[in-house]
């Protein structure tokens, strides 16, 4: 996994007899990911990649607003959940099952990255920014989102594991990415990239 330190201790990745957690109504409810998705700024005509996207939490309301919508995940089971979510929506979202390590995208074609939870996961973490870093256009972004305050006793368990905001800066500026800001939101903090260079 990515080189990340966290607050309690080592963090198993998600298993995905769990997919039914990330995305229920009462999920919705709590987490209203509109919300989330309205601060990021995307348009009709931005290509958006919501990466490791699970069962379309975030990925539905992302298609909502982008031009065009790209779901990644490691897992068949997952990107079979979000098509017939997408369905049920009358949404068109492209499905890309991949780990990150090779992304059949054309470079310099994505507007957008979106990573929710799910940085903390990654495994061979550089290449997967060297990736990212290859298909996103000049003036895109990359957006992590993380849990960075909150309970240490139940990090981790119930929920993604606390991390710490520096230590994400310093793992996506090795690669090439430049820090922009940082957006709160809730107990998570929304990190906004640029490509080292790109203007703001």
């Amino acid at each position: 996994m990515i080189g990340l330190t966290f607050q309690s201790g080592e963090h198993r990745r998600f298993s995905e007899t769990l997919a039914f957690t990330l995305n229920n109504p009462i999920r919705r409810f709590l987490d209203r990911p509109e919300q989330l998705i309205s601060k990021l700024n995307v348009g009709s005509a931005d290509t958006a990649v919501d990466f490791g996207c699970g069962t379309g939490f975030f990925t539905i309301p992302l298609a909502s607003v982008a031009g065009r919508t790209i779901a990644i995940d490691v897992s068949s089971k997952m990107l079979c959940s979000i098509a017939s979510y997408a369905k049920r929506h009358g949404l068109a979202i492209e499905l890309l099952k991949s780990d990150g390590t090779e992304i059949g995208l054309q470079g310099e074609s994505v507007d957008l990255i979106l990573l929710v939870h799910v940085l903390h996961e990654v495994e061979n973490g550089p290449r997967v920014l060297d990736g990212f870093l290859r298909i996103m256009k000049p003036a895109g972004r990359l957006v992590i989102v993380e849990k960075t305050r909150g309970s240490r006793i139940l990090s981790g368990r119930l929920g993604p594991p606390i991390v710490n905001e520096l230590e994400i800066i310093r793992e996506i500026e090795k690669v090439g990415f430049s820090f922009s800001q940082t957006l709160p939101f809730g107990k998570d903090s929304i990190l906004v990239c640029q490509k080292t260079g790109a203007k703001p």
